[in-house]
């Protein structure tokens, strides 16, 4: 734990004294240069919003043949690419978003026990305000069932340095390490110090019996050695110099991750209260902590998510015999939901000390932006004729209330704004077969049509497809194929014909899928209403398992 250092920087590229450039960027653009300065070689995951940012900054600033960057299908096969990369010997970096770690928990809860060689990163966006997400989860949660440490930039300034040393406590402890960010810290900008760089990992596959495997009769010994290094971890944070205090008083405010560069911004240099911007989430540096809180008399806890970092310090001040009241997201001293901004913060100070906290006329604000979801469909966009198509047959074979339709995450749920208000029923990506399947098997009034997209078919909705052929319901699987993950920015899936860099390369067809199923697609171009209209018609007249692929570049992604 260090002294509060000023959030805040110049604004302009400058040489230090000791040689290391200053620049200002963008916090995403801090992150992707923290990956570079670590040597990571294997970069994989799956977009999303508000991680996809860093990605893209690791593309602009590497060239072909520098780093392996490719998205994978789901965040599952990308966890699964990043652990054979570190067991190979390669560090590797996973990006993806709060709901992607539903996915890839799964290899996760198990790598862990084993460890890791090379160092691993899984970079966690998480969603305060589900600015971009179906909901608003706190990630850390499930980061603390894989027993997984977990790290958060405080601000812009140190997220390239803590990007780099999460690789250097990811070696040196043997564990995949988490850091954490949200949109806010990704979308500011900062003056960024150029961070040291890591020696080259000269590391090869470890053949050791047993060395890479859990099984049942080995998962116990494993947790074992699973616990020691995550004491090691607690040991090495410590010292971490990513916390910082300062102030002076008290009535302490802890803020956990970004929301410390928020209160800075709203306090100024001169904060009131003793303060405490804390990185090391999780596990908790235990005895600099109770050191800290032995000072004070109450304490604010700051975070973004559930009261994570507040119950632990409950429980912490609990074996310390602390008795000072915390409060926080528990307490409703905060809210318990949404992401906070310069008023929630404000009304929590101003309870604890009201003549020490206003809210300046000219202070921060959260980031303006309209929600995607939100955004009607480009007036070009191929899904626009392909909806009022299938509004129109629908109309014309009964009407609307004859049929269910099921979307997902993508590009289309933009249909369901009016005037096409499209959708019955819609959850997650790759969930729409599934759901659909689930109806169409239980009730037998409606005609189901589950709508899917390209990137979410790859995803998980192929994993519904077997059994969907199996029990063969009466059921139209309506597949939008438009090359690309167009509503978090284009980025190429394995259906794409272009990779992330726009080369050419041969996608893998999901007409060809589909037919190694059983299952014959029509296939209909978004341009031609008549023969989708056709093909819908005979679809929605059919008592069995359908599909139709229709197919049109995303105009904003895609050349025609």
């Amino acid at each position: 734990m260090v002294a509060c250092p000023v959030v805040g920087g110049p604004s302009s590229i400058e040489q230090k004294a000791d040689n290391v450039m200053t620049e200002t960027m963008r916090g995403d653009q801090a992150l992707a240069l923290g990956v570079r300065a670590a040597g990571v070689q294997v970069v994989t995951g799956y977009p999303g919003s508000p991680s996809t940012g860093v990605f893209d900054a690791l593309l602009s600033a590497t060239e072909p043949g520098q780093m392996s960057l490719e998205w994978a299908p789901n965040e599952k096969v990308a966890m699964e690419i990043a652990i054979g990369a570190s067991l190979a010997g390669a560090r590797s970096l996973v990006v993806l978003k709060s709901v992607g770690m539903n996915v890839g928990l799964d290899p996760l809860a198990t790598f862990s026990l084993s460890g890791c060689h090379a160092g691993m990163v899984i970079l966690l966006g998480d969603d305060p305000g589900a600015w971009g997400s179906q909901n608003e989860q706190d990630s850390r949660w499930l980061a603390r069932t894989a027993e997984v440490p977990v790290i958060e930039p405080i601000s812009v300034q140190q997220a390239a340095a803590v990007m780099s040393q999460a690789y250097a406590w990811s070696e040196s402890v043997g564990t995949p390490v988490i850091v954490r960010i949200t949109r806010a810290l990704t979308l500011a900008l900062d003056a960024v110090d150029e961070p040291w760089e890591l020696p080259p990992p000269r590391l090869r596959f470890f053949r050791k019996r047993n060395r890479w495997i859990v099984l049942p009769a080995l998962a116990t010994k494993r947790h074992h050695s699973l616990h020691r290094r995550l004491r090691q971890m607690r040991m090495s944070l410590e010292s971490s110099p990513y916390d910082v205090a300062c102030g002076e008083g008290h009535i302490g405010v802890l803020a956990a991750g970004y929301t410390y560069a928020k209160l800075s911004q709203l306090l100024g240099e001169q904060p009131p209260f003793s303060v405490l911007g804390l990185s090391s989430v999780w596990p908790l540096p235990e005895t600099s902590l109770i050191r800290w809180l032995r000072r004070l008399d109450q304490l604010l806890v700051l975070e973004e998510g559930g009261p994570f970092v507040e119950e632990q310090l409950r429980d912490l001040a609990q074996r310390a015999g602390l008795s000072l009241p915390i409060l926080g997201r528990h307490t409703r001293a905060i809210p318990e939901e949404g992401e906070l901004g310069p008023s929630e913060i404000a009304a929590a100070l101003a309870a604890l000390s009201p003549e020490s906290a206003t809210v300046p006329e000219n202070g921060p604000r959260l980031a303006p932006g309209q929600m995607p979801s939100e955004k009607p469909l480009c007036d070009d966009c191929p899904y626009r004729p392909t909806f009022e198509a299938l509004l129109q047959t629908m109309k014309a074979q009964g009407g609307r209330n004859r049929y269910i339709i099921v979307g997902e995450t993508g590009c289309m749920v933009r249909a369901n704004l009016h005037p096409l208000e499209l959708f019955d029923v819609k959850y997650s990506l790759g969930s729409s077969l599934g759901l659909g399947l689930g109806l169409a098997l239980s009730d037998p009034q409606h005609h189901v049509i589950s709508i899917l997209g390209d990137s979410s078919f790859f995803h998980s909705d192929v994993n519904a497809l077997p059994y969907a052929v199996q029990k063969n319901p009466r059921l139209l699987m309506l597949l939008l194929d438009n090359g690309t993950t167009a509503l978090t920015g284009g980025q190429a899936h394995v259906g794409s014909a272009l990779d992330e860099r726009g080369q050419p390369r041969q996608p893998v067809s999901m007409e060809n899928v589909l037919r190694s199923y059983g299952i014959a697609p029509v296939i209909c171009q978004a341009n031609d209403p008549a023969a989708l209209q056709a093909a819908l018609a005979d679809a929605l007249a059919s008592p069995a398992l359908c599909a139709i692929i229709v197919q049109g570049p995303c105009p904003r992604y895609l050349s025609q």
